[in-house]
């Protein structure tokens, strides 16, 4: 409705209201957008430096990522190690040679513990992890859970940091063994031997990683989303940052780890004010040049639209503008459940006018059936003519079965009425067609079918029970 009424003030003024309507509209629409874009300059300023950030924290997640997974697959190495021992007494010594060797070459292992038949049996070094020899994991509440999880997906799990039974905290990634009886035996179908543990120093892994605290200005943490507390899940840094405007990356890593790498500007993001204030002043010139400019060639907008839009004689809609309403209602139709009415007027005997007048008379009874069908809608109808004594009037929102009867009634007693020009009386009639979308038909197309069809029904009754020439002895119209 809101928009039937905008185009129907728009094109029933002279051009200048609407030309100073839209130049008023124009310019504080410049300034909001002034004010606007200014605001996006500091936000792209902003955006900019986020943008720069968020590559440096990349970099960053690139070597945390790859110095996990490097320890991950050192660890696969031990499992395939423990794995050729499977039909032999379990002894300690039989892995303490490997066990070194990946200790040398990754700094970021403290220990590699084993555990078979989920029991700590042996540690590497021993000294000062012997306190945790003999560990049940069935029984701590708080290692236990991702044993469990790596034994049923027989995948890699890394958990923590956790508290340690020998002291300290520390990263835990759990290796699930799966010795395999057979070569090319399925792992679903192997029976489960134990875990292997790497217990990873966090500050270690960080370092070698080369994470610090600060870099290139950037503070960085890394938070644990697996954690329940938000106050228990801080893996590193000053977690207090997130608080503030952060960036954040998230952290790819094997294990099921869900750790996530912020980062925040130690002096707080920065916009410098002249490129706002030069944007503001630009745009505050360009608003009120574009307003005089709307001003002057509304005008002649005006003219263009209404000769596109309307029809020349009546100045009523057009079949264009009429079918872009009623697209537009289908379109709001859809979304709220509510249709529209059409009523296809037809006058009766038209021809036999220009006929019998001339066209100039016939054009006077076009222009006036016009006005008298205006005369009987609302602001929001539309009334359009569609061909050469046809029109349509359309109504938003169905009508009720006695409104739509009422409203057709007076329709046709107003075109109906006595049309007088230049001493010549003719009898006005007109045949009208109604549908109602979506009731009658699910597209505007099938819409006009079905209201042209009913209305030629109509005209074919009528001309049924009278064809007779009425009105002084003159040819009725309609």
């Amino acid at each position: 409705m809101g928009i039937n009424l905008t185009r129907n003030l728009f094109y029933r003024s002279n051009g200048t209201l609407s030309a100073s309507v839209v130049a008023i509209v124009c310019f504080l629409s410049g300034i909001a957008i002034t004010l606007h874009v200014a605001t996006l300059v500091r936000s792209e300023m902003i955006s900019q430096q986020k943008r720069e950030a968020v590559a440096g924290l990349s970099e960053a997640r690139g070597r945390l990522e790859g110095e996990i997974s490097r320890t991950v697959a050192h660890g696969l190495g031990i499992r395939a190690y423990v794995a050729q021992f499977d039909d032999e007494l379990f002894d300690m010594a039989d892995y303490q040679e490997i066990a070194a060797d990946l200790i040398e070459e990754n700094p970021s292992i403290r220990s590699i513990g084993l555990a078979p038949n989920n029991i700590l049996r042996a540690v590497y070094p021993f000294e000062p992890n012997h306190k945790a020899i003999g560990l049940n994991y069935r029984l701590n509440s708080a290692q236990w859970p991702a044993i469990r999880q790596s034994m049923l997906t027989r995948e890699v799990v890394i958990a923590g940091p956790l508290e340690l039974i020998q002291g300290g905290r520390a990263l835990l990634i759990r290796i699930p063994v799966f010795p395999a009886a057979f070569p090319g035996q399925p792992m679903q179908e192997r029976a489960y031997w134990g875990i292997a543990t790497l217990v990873l120093d966090e500050e270690s892994v960080m370092a070698a990683a080369g994470l610090m605290n600060v870099i290139n200005g950037l503070q960085v943490a890394i938070i644990d989303n697996n954690a329940d507390e938000a106050a228990e899940n801080g893996i590193f840094g000053d977690t207090s940052i997130r608080e503030k405007d952060f960036v954040s990356l998230p952290l790819h890593l094997p294990g099921g780890l869900r750790w996530e790498l912020l980062g925040y500007p130690a002096d707080g993001w920065s916009a410098a004010g002249s490129q706002v204030w030069i944007t503001r002043l630009v745009g505050s010139l360009i608003s009120l040049a574009f307003a005089v400019m709307a001003f002057l060639l509304i005008s002649e907008v005006f003219k263009v639209r209404s000769m596109a839009l309307h029809d020349p004689l009546t100045g009523l809609a057009n079949r264009r503008l009429l079918a872009d309403r009623m697209q537009q209602l289908a379109a709001m139709s859809e979304r709220s459940g509510e249709g529209f009415d059409i009523f296809y007027v037809d006058l009766d005997a038209f021809k036999s006018v220009n006929d019998s007048y001339g066209h100039s008379v016939g054009d006077q009874l076009l222009i006036e059936v016009g006005k008298r069908l205006q005369g009987q809608v609302r602001q929001s109808d539309t009334v359009a003519r569609v061909g050469g004594d046809e029109f349509i009037v359309l109504t938003p929102g169905n009508m009720r079965r006695e409104e739509k009867r009422a409203f057709l009634t007076r329709l046709s007693e107003n075109v109906a009425k006595l049309f007088e020009y230049s001493e010549i009386l003719i009898d006005v009639n007109a045949s009208i067609g109604v549908a109602s979308y979506p009731t009658d038909a699910a597209t505007v197309e099938d819409l006009l079918k079905v209201a042209d069809g009913r209305m030629y029904a109509r005209k074919a009754k009528s001309k049924q029970k009278s064809n007779d020439i009425l009105g002084k002895g003159l040819p009725q119209a309609g």
